[in-house]
This record gives structure tokens, C-alpha cells and sequence, in this order.
């Protein structure tokens, strides 16, 4: 999210000169200050403050208190835990605008708080420091070269159950009088009240404040099992009062699944303020001295806290989990699964264990959540049925459609990881709006895990890496670089996307792309979009601080969107720049601030330039379901605009224009809108055609047959009170577009050329390390595949087989007689681009370049519109606007006068 008024490059020079400043007593990290994220929301000192609502919770009588750090939050007590070495730890929930006065035990000069990305400014007075926030927010602070505070602002809890009445299972009540001290097992009585939940068809079990030592709990369909703040279950320790669920090898130890769903289970929430505590340090380092029967003898017992496992629709909202001594939450072979809220907190030495690890579900949801742990904090994996997962129950799955939003991460090891496990495929990954606080890799799709013995290897599609900001890579445990994409199996790797991604850090070692020449796996694809390292734009490999490690990998591109026209996120508290043409107009708070129209009339404000053709969004939010609101643009005056709104009245999508005064609908579409519920809306306007978006989603296309009204500003208009706007940009239409979904690809290690269509020379499959295609005549020879696509990026592998020769790649091809060439010829010396039209082929652009024979070389095409940039090797070599309206469309394929040419992977791809 921009943080400033922008036109034009003013914002690159804001993003790159912009920095932490120097805060009372010398803050720490004086890094560059990179905003990232819409979730970006934590207030700044000086926000407007409102009414605050603060939920505190007692500290457990199993607890000790802090004796490093105290906390008051607006003048209350907050209790802060004794934890590890590495930090202590705070909890409590509230609304409104809070302030936080964390006190140190000496003496205060620097500190940081983190993330750093949120700009959460503090003032340091003695030993104390205060600091300001409006929404939930997780955050660690380090003062001094003491150990860290992580405070967990939780979100305001708005639906706390009673504690008895109907469908409440009280755990402390008759007839199951749970022990609340922990001096007895509650194991008993709590799955008790479990049970009797499901059995009357679904209920809550309620678990009031206090400790509970338990054992093994099962939860089943239909049931709340709501912890309050305050209560904890805690575990024994000891292994030989668990069940047997697993065994881990690396470990030489068996382990349980602390809390388990029944499979097959469905509708079970998981909920509250409270603790579940695995004493799972103690329980891993303990050798049983006299285990039953299933366990060993001498042996530790590992423990996993919380365990859906096979079970539909589960939600997690707002518990700690702690000291799970391993995996700690493991999501497995279940769908449609909501984690919100989360706080896992573990031990920074003790490999292992994870924080939270998806395994073969499908639509899962980890949003708003903090893990700490030596090993990785967020990952995903696929398994054979082998060691931990051999009995996991039903067949095994894969993953697909996983998102981590808004994730905070501490680790010794990886902090968002796709794999190593990738077993069965892992399709649709996305880790967005998120920070990490420290890490020895900071983003990793690790295709590593070598002995899957499933007949075929996974593979991994459609992962991406957005509104990112990485603080610390700072440790080498098992390497220390930034990210990671890389296979050593046969199994793929394939359209990787790392967008706004914000790197402070890059690590002792240079990161890594690689393939595996071996086995045969392949990375295909991976983008990068607006990196910033060290404060600057990447805009090459080098300035990513990569390497390719092989030639496995391909398709590997930086494409950079352009800075705004213009954008206001109206967090400055007003709106200067817009121009009012009707209403009153002001900017109010909502959650972060926005524009407000107050007046019950026709109400319509402008800002900007005459703009002719570009794509202009922005948020929009009606008050009651009788209200409208729209996006106004190619403003000329308050007579003249086109108009993009939603009419929560009728329940549409209506795109007008009004021509000198008069006002005409000229699309409509059904629409399900809500009151007080942001919506995206984008208006794409290129020569009379505009297209109409809602929350991404294309919703109408209309083009005006009358030119007319074809430049102006951009702006709002709506006709209720109430109504509000949020996030406006206006960007050119086409700015440098991401191509990321996969059209078609050919590797011909299927040893034939079925689907490519020769029309001229002699074509096969030959054998040249891998399998390639090779042409055999001495004269033109052309061979196409694919569709008639419009714009899209092409690349293949091409070489020459003497100095006196060429390749080319054609793309656009309409038939033998159109389309555009690329080409290497290696007699010149040169790489030449040329357009084919009615069989005159014409030069329109070269460059000198040094092509050997015998040596591949990656030729890649990017063509949008009448623009086409042409790489070699991933550098831009050629770039190049067609004047003419001329083929607009077409297939792929090779072109060569030379016989023995060899071509090969070759992918295309489209947005």
C-alpha cells in the first residue's frame, strides 16, 4: 500500500529514498522504510484516536512472570510470560485505539519494533517505551541486547459464548468437574463434554479460565471447543500417558497428535483466548523408564498439539499454541480449513519443530498469525505413505489452494516454505501480505525430499510470493540466502511469481535457482516483480543476488510494473489534490482512513489529469443496501464522464455515460453487494472500449460506437450519505504485464513433433543430451504449434550447428506468409527481430551479439499489442512498437535456412 500522493516516477523516487528515521533514543535496523501491504494498518502515533475496548486475560498459576519486561495497556496491567531464552510473551484483545507502555529492566537506548514494514513508532522515556496501535497486530520488540518482547494485540473477541444455557458444555460443571488447577487429569472430563456435544448434534464446550493437564482429546463433528483467556490444557510430559500415533525416524521416536478431529469429521471450531501447552520439550528429552506396551522403552515422545486430520470445514481462531517440542499444528488430508489469529510459539533450538504445516489438504486459510520456531514456521508437504504419514487415513492427496495472508515469522530455519515434501502435486500456493523477522532462508519452494516411492514424482505449479517484507536472513542453518526455488528430483517446479517483495537482508550465500540434470526435473518459469533489495529496484539477476545453478532452469524473468499515474490512500487525513463538484466530502477513520460523501445528492469529486487511455481502481464501500457508489473517469467536467458503480438497491454493476448533462446506462449486470462491505472496482479504458471489474473479476465490457469523451480525470461520484472510498490508482492499462499461466510446452522428450505442423523443411526429434528438435535442410524451413494467441511470452532453447548459420523463433504466426521472427545468426553476428507480412519479410531491429556454435542459447519473445521485447539468455536485447496494426495474433514456432539447427523447451505463456 503507497503511503504518499503520487504522480508519475515521484514514487519511485519516495520508495527509494524514503527511510526509518532517527527515532528518541536511537531506534535500531535503520533500514529503508518499504510500506508493502493493504493489510498495512497499524496506526502511527498521530492516528485520530477512538473509542478502545481492551480484553485482558490472568496470567496461568502454571506461569512466572516476566522479569525482564512489564506492560500496561492504556494504563492496565497486561500480564507478560516468562518464556525462553530468546523472548517473553503478552496477549490480550481490543478495539479502538490503544496506547502500549512496555517497560525494559535497564535503561533504554535503541530498540526496534518489528515488523519493521508497519512503521510502529515508539518514544522511549527511562526505562519506558510507548507506542500506538488502532488494529491487531502482532509485533516483537528488541531493546537493548535483551531478549525480545512479542506482544499479541489480538483482534476484540465479539462472540464469547456464556458459560452455561442451552448447547453450552461447561467442562468445570456437573456432571464433569474438570480439575481447573492442574494438580489432577481433566483428560476424562473434558472428552466427555466433547462427546456429549456431538452426540446431541453440536454444542460448545466451554473451558473457562484455569489449568487442565490432560492427555489425548478427540474432537468431533458439530462442536465449538472454545478455550477462554486464561485457561490452559496443558500436557504431562511424559510419553507413556499418550496414545501411539506415529513414528519419526529422523528422530528415533514415536509421537502422538496431542488434539486430534475423528476422520471423516466435519464443522469443529477451535476458539478463545486460551493456551494449549504441550510440555513437549520435557516429553522429547525424557526416556520412558516403564512405557506400555506400544511405546519404547528409553526412548523420548514427540508430541503434535493440534491435528485436523481428515476432517471438512474446520476453523482455528485466536489460541497459543506453545512448546509442542515438534511439529506443532499439522493440518492432514483435510479441506476447506480456516486458521485465523494464530500464535505459535516455540523454542529457537530445537530442530524440528515446525510452527504450522499443511500436508495434502485442500483450501486451507492461515490468516493474521504469528510462529516462532527453530525449524520452519510456515509450510506445506505432500508425502508417500511412509514413516509419519503411513497411517494417515484414506488415499493419499494432494495440495492445492493454500494461502498464508498476513504472517509473521521467526526462525532459525525457512520461514514460508513449499515442500521439502512434494510428493503428490502442490498447485495454487500463496504466501501474501507478510513479514519475517529473521530466518536462515526467507522464501523456499524446495522440491527436495528423495525418497518418494510413489510411481510418479509431485510437482509444484502456481506458487507465489506477494507483499513481502524480509527484515533478517542473518543465520546459516542449512544455507543462508533469501529464497530458493529448486528440485533435486524428477519432478517439476513451475510458474514461481515474487512480487513486491521488500529485501533488507540477502544472506551470506547467493540464493538459488536450480534444476536437476540428473533426474531430469525442471524449473519452468519463475517471474520476479518489483524487488526491492537493499532499498533498490532489481532490475537484473545480479541485483537479486542469484544464481543459476544449471541449465534445468527456464523462463526466468524480471518484469517491473510502472509506478502509478497517481494514487491516494488518503492516510495523510485529507484530500488535497481532488476537486469537489457537488456533496460534502470529508476524510473519516475506518479501520484506516478513507473518503467520505455525507450529502444525500449528487455528489462528485475529481482529481488527476486528462488521461486518455488507462486503467483506474479503487474501493468503494455503500452504508445500506438502498445506497450507490462509483468510480468516475475520462472526466472532462461535471457534464462529461463515463461512471463504473455499484447500486446496492438494485443489486447491479451499471456503467453510464453522461454527455453534456444527459446521463445514459449502457451496461448493466446482477450484483450481490452488501452494506458496509469494501469492493474493488476497475475501470479499464483503451480508445471506446472500457471493461468493468469487481474485487478482480472482469464484470462488463461495452464499447462506445460514438468517439466520444476521450480523455479526463478520474473521481467519485454517488448520490447517498454515508458512502466510501478508498485506494485509488490509476496505472496505464498494459503496464508491463506478468505472464504467468502456461499456454503450451513441448521439452520433445516424448522423442516426436506431434502438434507442431511443418510448413516448409525436414523436421524430427533428435537425441543431443536431452532429446531436441533438429532441422535438416539447407533452405527455409518452418514448423508452427499452438493457437492463435494475442499476446503472450515465448521462449525455446536454440542452437547453431557452424558459425555460418542462423535460428530464429516466429511468433504471431498467422500462416507461412505473417508473422514475426526473432533470430540468432550467428554468420552476423547479430540477434535480428523481423515481421514477416504477405511474404515480405523486412528487418525492423538488430543488435550485435557473439554466438558460438554448439551452445544453447535461450531465445525469449514478449509481445503485447504492437510491442515486442526480445531477450537472449534473460537480457533484454531488443525492444520494439510496431507503427502498423498488423499481426495481432498467431501461433509459435521455428524458423531456419540452416540445416542441423537444434531447438528445444519451449514454453508460452499468457496472463
Amino acid at each position: 500500500m503507497l503511503t504518499k500522493k503520487v504522480c508519475s516516477l515521484l514514487l519511485v523516487l519516495v520508495i527509494m529514498i524514503t527511510g526509518f528515521l532517527p527515532q528518541a533514543v536511537g531506534a535500531e535496523e535503520m533500514i529503508e522504510d518499504y510500506s508493502i501491504s493493504s493489510t498495512d494498518d497499524a496506526a502511527l502515533p498521530e492516528a485520530a484516536a477512538a473509542a478502545a475496548t481492551l480484553q485482558n486475560y490472568p496470567m496461568p498459576s502454571i506461569y512466572t512472570a516476566s522479569s525482564v519486561f512489564s506492560l500496561k495497556v492504556n494504563g492496565s496491567s497486561v500480564p507478560v510470560i516468562s518464556y525462553v531464552k530468546d523472548y517473553d510473551y503478552a496477549q490480550f484483545s481490543f478495539s479502538g485505539a490503544i496506547s502500549l507502555e512496555v517497560t525494559a529492566s535497564e535503561n533504554i537506548t535503541s530498540y526496534s519494533i518489528s515488523p519493521m514494514a508497519k512503521n510502529v513508532k515508539g518514544t522511549v522515556n527511562g526505562k519506558k517505551l510507548t507506542f500506538t496501535l488502532t488494529s491487531s497486530t502482532y509485533v516483537i520488540i528488541k531493546i537493548n541486547n535483551l531478549k525480545k518482547i512479542v506482544i499479541a494485540a489480538d483482534p476484540l473477541e465479539t462472540d464469547i459464548p456464556a458459560s452455561s444455557g442451552p448447547g453450552i458444555y461447561n467442562v468445570t460443571s456437573s456432571p464433569y468437574n474438570a480439575d481447573s488447577t492442574g494438580m489432577a487429569m481433566a483428560t476424562t472430563a473434558i472428552q466427555k463434554a466433547i462427546n456429549d456435544a456431538h452426540n446431541a448434534g453440536g454444542g460448545t464446550v466451554f473451558i473457562p479460565a484455569g489449568v487442565y493437564k490432560c492427555a489425548n482429546l478427540t474432537l468431533k463433528s458439530n462442536v465449538t471447543f472454545y478455550l477462554a483467556g486464561g485457561a490452559v490444557i496443558v500436557g504431562t510430559g511424559k510419553g507413556e500417558d499418550y496414545q501411539n500415533d506415529f513414528r519419526k525416524d529422523s528422530r528415533n521416536a514415536d509421537g502422538t497428535y496431542f488434539i486430534r478431529t475423528t476422520v471423516g469429521s466435519s464443522n469443529i471450531t477451535m476458539r478463545g483466548r486460551g493456551t494449549i501447552d504441550g510440555k513437549g520439550i520435557e516429553m522429547r528429552e525424557r526416556p520412558m523408564p516403564s512405557p506400555p506396551a506400544t511405546h519404547k522403552q528409553g526412548e523420548g515422545f514427540l508430541n503434535n498439539l493440534v491435528v485436523p486430520i481428515a476432517t471438512s470445514n474446520f476453523t482455528f481462531d485466536g489460541l497459543i499454541l506453545r512448546d509442542a517440542g515438534f511439529w506443532m499444528f499439522m493440518v492432514v488430508r483435510s479441506d476447506n480449513v480456516k486458521i485465523t489469529n494464530y500464535k505459535g510459539f516455540q523454542d529457537l533450538y530445537k530442530i524440528e519443530n515446525d510452527a504450522i504445516d499443511i500436508n495434502e489438504s485442500q483450501n486451507v486459510l492461515v490468516k493474521h498469525a504469528i510462529a516462532i520456531s527453530d525449524d520452519d514456521t510456515f509450510s506445506t508437504k505432500t508425502w508417500p505413505q511412509k514413516g509419519m504419514s503411513k497411517d494417515w487415513p484414506g488415499a493419499i492427496e494432494h495440495l492445492e489452494n493454500v494461502v498464508f495472508d498476513d504472517c509473521l515469522a521467526w526462525t532459525r530455519c525457512v520461514a514460508f516454505k513449499i515442500g521439502m515434501g512434494i510428493c503428490t502435486p502442490q498447485t495454487g500456493v500463496t504466501i501474501r501480505n507478510s513479514y519475517v523477522f529473521q530466518s536462515a532462508r526467507a522464501l523456499l519452494v524446495d522440491h527436495g525430499y528423495t525418497q518418494n516411492t510413489l510411481p510418479e514424482e509431485g510437482w509444484a505449479r502456481r506458487i507465489t510470493f506477494e507483499n513481502i517484507d524480509i527484515e533478517r536472513v542473518g543465520i546459516n542453518q542449512f544455507g543462508n540466502y533469501w529464497f530458493g526455488v529448486s528440485t533435486s528430483t524428477s519432478g517439476d517446479v513451475s510458474d514461481v511469481l515474487f512480487k513486491n517483495i521488500n529485501v533488507r537482508e540477502t544472506g551470506s550465500q547467493k540464493s538459488r535457482l536450480s534444476g536437476n540434470v540428473a533426474k531430469g526435473g525442471m524449473i519452468d518459469g519463475v517471474t520476479f516483480t518489483d524487488i526491492y533489495v537493499g532499498g533498490k529496484l532489481a532490475t537484473t539477476l545480479d541485483d537479486l543476488n542469484v544464481t543459476v545453478v544449471n541449465d534445468n532452469v527456464q523462463d526466468v524473468v524480471i518484469a517491473n510494473s510502472k509506478p502509478p499515474l497517481f494514487s491516494d490512500n488518503f492516510e495523510d487525513g485529507n484530500y488535497t489534490g481532488w476537486t469537489v463538484s457537488g456533496g460534502s466530502w470529508s476524510v473519516v477513520a475506518d479501520d484506516t482512513k478513507a473518503l467520505s460523501q455525507s450529502a444525500t445528492a449528487v455528489a462528485l469529486i475529481t482529481a488527476g489529469s486528462l488521461w486518455t487511455d488507462y486503467a483506474y481502481e479503487a474501493k468503494v464501500q455503500v452504508p445500506i443496501v438502498n445506497a450507490n457508489a462509483g468510480i468516475v473517469f475520462r472526466v472532462k467536467d461535471a457534464n462529461n464522464y463515463y461512471m463504473y458503480r455499484i447500486n446496492a438497491a438494485a443489486q447491479t454493476l451499471e456503467l453510464y455515460k453522461c454527455v453534456n448533462g444527459t446521463l445514459t446506462s449502457v451496461s448493466s449486470t446482477a450484483f450481490t453487494s452488501a452494506a458496509k462491505q469494501w469492493y474493488t472496482l476497475k475501470a479499464v479504458v483503451e480508445g471506446n472500449t472500457i471493461k468493468g471489474y469487481a474485487d478482480g473479476e472482469l464484470k462488463t465490457e461495452w464499447t462506445n460506437p460514438v468517439t466520444e469523451l476521450t480523455a479526463g480525470k478520474i473521481g467519485f461520484r454517488t448520490t447517498s450519505a454515508g458512502a466510501l472510498f478508498d485506494d485509488a490508482a490509476v496505472t496505464e492499462p498494459s503496464a508491463n504485464p506478468v505472464f504467468n499461466t502456461t499456454l503450451f510446452s513441448d521439452n520433445f522428450e516424448d522423442g516426436n513433433s506431434t502438434g507442431w505442423t511443418a510448413a516448409s523443411g525436414t523436421w524430427s526429434v533428435v537425441s543431443d543430451s536431452t532429446k531436441a528438435l533438429t532441422q535438416k535442410a539447407s533452405a527455409v524451413a518452418l514448423i508452427t504449434a499452438g493457437s492463435s494467441w494475442t499476446d503472450y511470452a515465448y521462449e525455446a532453447k536454440v542452437k547453431v550447428p557452424i558459425a555460418n548459420a542462423n535460428a530464429g523463433i516466429v511468433f504471431r504466426v498467422k500462416d507461412a506468409n505473417n508473422y514475426y521472427m526473432y533470430r540468432v545468426n550467428a554468420t552476423a553476428q547479430t540477434l535480428e527481430l523481423y515481421k514477416c507480412v504477405n511474404g515480405t519479410l523486412t528487418s525492423v531491429s538488430s543488435t550485435a551479439f557473439t554466438a558460438v556454435p554448439k551452445q544453447w542459447y535461450t531465445l525469449r519473445a514478449v509481445v503485447q499489442g504492437s510491442n515486442i521485447k526480445a531477450y537472449v539468455d534473460g537480457a533484454l536485447k531488443i525492444e520494439w512498437t510496431n507503427p502498423a496494426t498488423e499481426l495481432t495474433a498467431g501461433k509459435i514456432g521455428f524458423r531456419t535456412t540452416s540445416a542441423d539447427v537444434l531447438y528445444d523447451h519451449v514454453v508460452v505463456k499468457g496472463s
